[in-house]
């Protein structure tokens, strides 16, 4: 397949322009840089959200553009190493991680272990290193040949609904007898209400999710009780609870917040799956707490070490993995057209729950 740089314009996410990638043998390689060819990744609302608040949460930063207006949208994926100017790392090798929506990327191989390496290229100095770690697939407890299809749709939303219910278990649940989630469709609710489910005792987890999804969202099974956003009212809404926001809805947060009162003991904010319904700037009870994956599982990996609690994360992806191949239909397109559609189909929110979209740029 022919070499794609993609890019978007930062302001209007709909405006994306495709230019022929470098000739590989033309980009220069300093002391340690690997050149990526970008083979496979996955597309989910969490990209449009590196895109929606690609400015402010630094987004745009891992993978500039010449053009300062444009930028490289992030996606998780399996990439190969070219070419090579790192004594550790070999040209064939499979590496998984954070990678732009394009075909060719430069990083820098640092503190290199079995399992994985850090990408200390200059420009992504500043940047929070969980994006910038590079996992090596041949020495990757994680890494499952036979899941490897559905590694890049939903690692980095496991691990976060994953920690989500670990942070919730250690804070004794915030005291709540029930959880109410928003989006329950979506991969990351999907993932902490599956996590949760593992527990010998937990709350109950109530998911919230539009009447078209309810019937995927109840064939789960991971959820105690799933309730239709036009079902949810006054009456159906009882404490002591937990909000988790996974859409950023302003009305949907309003009534769990007035309606719950002093019962609402936490108020968690993940995502934004829903783009258009901002949440708003102030709320009665709790104040919503921003859930940031980066942070807590680095803090994590500080408390027990890296490769324990990449141990502990593999043990449980193998798991949810095993799970979530029955509820996934898989997708894939291949080359630089099949990118284009299935971003455009991305940003207009046309997946469906049970889908799970992959690119392939390469073979």
């Amino acid at each position: 397949m022919t070499d794609v740089d993609f890019t978007i314009d930062k302001a209007k996410l709909e405006q994306t322009r495709r230019d022929p990638a470098p000739e590989r043998e033309s980009i220069a390689l300093g002391a340690d840089e690997l050149l990526l060819a970008v083979r496979t990744f996955g597309l989910t609302a969490n990209n449009i959200t590196y895109g929606a608040f690609g400015a402010p949460l630094g987004y745009w930063n891992y993978f500039p553009c010449e053009e300062e207006s444009r930028g490289h949208l992030p996606v998780w994926g399996f990439a190969e190493v070219v070419r090579s100017e790192s004594d550790a790392i070999e040209v064939g090798e499979t590496l998984f991680g954070f990678l732009p929506m394009s075909s060719l990327l430069v990083v820098k191989a640092a503190d290199v272990e079995a399992s994985h390496f850090h990408d200390a290229s200059a420009h992504r100095s500043a940047l929070h290193p969980w994006y910038n770690r590079y996992y090596r697939c041949g020495g990757d407890p994680l890494y499952d040949a036979s899941r490897a299809d559905l590694q890049p749709i939903y690692w980095p939303l496991f691990m976060t609904g994953w920690m989500l219910a670990a942070t919730y278990e250690a804070s004794g649940d915030h005291g709540a007898e029930r959880v109410y989630v928003t989006s329950a469709s979506s991969k990351t609710s999907i993932s902490f209400a599956h996590a949760m489910a593992q527990r010998a005792s937990h709350p109950s987890v109530v998911g919230l999710t539009s009447p078209a999804n309810r019937g995927f969202v109840e064939g789960l099974g991971c959820y105690d009780e799933v309730v239709t956003y036009d079902e949810l009212g006054a009456d159906g809404l009882r404490g002591p609870a937990a909000f988790i926001d996974m859409a950023g809805n302003r009305r949907i947060a309003a009534l769990v917040h007035e309606t719950l009162g002093d019962e609402l003991r936490q108020s968690t904010l993940v995502g934004a799956t829903h783009r258009d319904a901002s949440p708003p700037a102030a709320l009665p009870g709790p104040a919503p707490e921003f859930f940031f994956i980066p942070d807590v599982a680095e803090q994590r990996a500080a408390e027990i070490g890296r490769d324990a609690y990449h141990a502990e994360f593999a043990a449980a992806w193998r798991d949810f993995a095993d799970f979530v191949a029955g509820h996934t239909k898989l997708r894939v397109g291949e080359g630089p057209d099949a990118l284009e559609a299935a971003y455009a189909e991305a940003l207009r929110g046309d997946l469906r729950p049970e889908e799970g979209l992959l690119v392939r740029l390469q073979r």
